[in-house]
């Protein structure tokens, strides 16, 4: 029996894990979620309460502060969602859908809230099923169709079915249909987002109520047009080209990209000391319209002379120029960077922040000429895996995701002389510190 205890704000996947092969589509479309063994692509976002793993199965426990929730990193928009419950006492419960987190002040503090709607459990009788907008108005489900039912079976293993395609989420207990729900104007909000398994707050002792969640799985629906392409074959970068300053375009001095053991790393251990070796990565062609995404954590030491601001530092260039037409000696190419960062918990060092080589976007109605904008993102420890995405709308918004969390949003990606940005390269940085990614897909629109 494996049972893995995690903490509020603990990174989910430890060093070493990597990306389990059930997290692959089968041949029906159905995707497993979790594993059964471990916690890989979830996060734990909110309260104090713990999640565990017993006998297959996450088990959520109750424990100080506001609503906790284990959620995916990755978001969703319209799928359906299967997954058994169980209630081990008689606690309040639910599952997140299309749902997104935002920081929020609270009596001083800075707390992690979670709003977006959410599917009902709880004891019969009672409203499990109904669908709640948590922290978005309360309950979507209209008042009288909020009839307390007991298809929820007490003190056993309960089945559920949700779809959600555009405004209308349907869902079933047990194979009886509770609710069918119709919101456009939820759907305007969050028509995308994580999917999150709720412990509820309880004025309880901690540790002494419990929820427990097995074969959980989502198949995606109208995917015609969306759908995931892995960038990396975990073999070899053929599909990339290479730019470090001071040498030519394709050059690869010191073997500073790689790939070892399955993952796309960057390395300085060739070099003595660091001479302005700041490199990217471009994968071939451009783009316009696309989700980005890919896991990223640092490793070793910063090779010595690299700049204290590059210390685990590294960045995802978007809308970029191409790695001929820089110059030799050219720093970065021009684009717009989702910066990645390494943190030290529990000191603060933001990622998925903005910077902006030759550029400039226009952030919260002004335009942005400052080079580095911080996202609100939370800490995350330099040597665990972390998720990381971007969404582009060409010359539109762009929006920053940490493990599945929104953490900036900008618009008109434009160059320094005003010239609007429509499409460019896509490409990975290295900057004195070495770094691994893996998972690197896209979905272009």
């Amino acid at each position: 029996m494996k049972n893995l205890t995690l903490l509020l704000l603990a990174s989910l996947c430890v060093i070493g894990c990597s990306k389990v092969e059930t997290s692959t589509p089968s041949d029906d479309g159905w995707t497993e979620l979790f594993n059964g063994e471990n916690f890989d692509g979830w996060t734990i976002r909110g309260g104090g309460s713990t999640y565990e793993i017993k006998d297959g199965a996450i088990v959520g426990i109750n424990g100080p502060e506001h609503n906790t929730f284990l959620s995916t990193w990755d978001l969703y928009n319209d799928f359906e969602l299967e997954f058994e419950v169980k209630l081990n006492n008689p606690m309040n419960s639910g599952v997140q859908i299309r749902s997104k987190a935002r920081w929020e002040e609270v009596d001083g503090s800075t707390i992690e809230r979670i709003h977006g709607p959410q599917v009902e459990i709880e004891q019969s009788p009672g409203e499990s099923g109904y669908v709640y907008g948590e922290r978005a108005g309360g309950w979507m489900t209209p008042e009288e169709q909020l009839v307390r039912h007991e298809h929820f079976k007490n003190d056993d293993w309960n089945h559920y079915r949700i779809v959600a395609d555009g405004p209308r989420i349907q869902t079933w207990i047990n194979g009886v249909q509770v609710s069918d729900l119709t919101d456009p104007k939820i759907y305007e909000t969050h028509s995308e987002g994580f999917i999150g398994l709720q412990v509820h707050r309880k004025d309880a002792e901690a540790g002494t109520l419990s929820v427990a969640w097995k074969n959980i799985r989502v198949r995606e629906l109208n995917t015609e047009e969306k759908t995931w392409r892995s960038l990396f074959n975990g073999k070899d970068i053929n599909d990339w080209t290479i730019k470090v300053q001071g040498y030519p375009v394709g050059e690869n001095p010191g073997n500073l990209f790689r790939v070892e053991n399955g993952l796309m790393k960057t390395s300085y251990e060739a070099f003595d000391k660091f001479d302005k070796q700041f490199g990217h990565i471009f994968y071939n062609g451009t783009f316009s319209s696309y989700r980005f995404r890919m896991e990223y954590r640092f490793w070793g030491e910063q090779l010595d002379g690299g700049p204290g601001w590059a210390l685990r530092n590294s960045g995802i260039m978007a809308h970029g120029q191409s790695p001929e037409s820089m110059g030799v000696d050219q720093d970065f190419p021009n684009s717009i960077e989702m910066q990645i960062l390494g943190g030290d918990p529990p000191g603060v060092r933001t990622s998925g922040n903005l910077c902006t080589p030759g550029t400039h976007v226009v952030f919260e109605g002004k335009l942005r000429e400052q080079h580095c904008t911080s996202s609100t993102s939370k800490t995350y420890p330099w040597d665990e895996w972390v998720q990381i995405e971007v969404h582009v709308n060409g010359p539109g918004e762009i929006v920053h995701y940490i493990n599945g969390n929104e953490v900036l949003r900008y618009i008109e990606p434009q160059l320094n002389d005003g010239t609007i940005l429509t499409e460019g390269t896509i490409s990975i940085q290295a900057e004195s510190h070495g770094g691994e990614f893996r998972n690197i897909e896209i979905m272009e629109l």
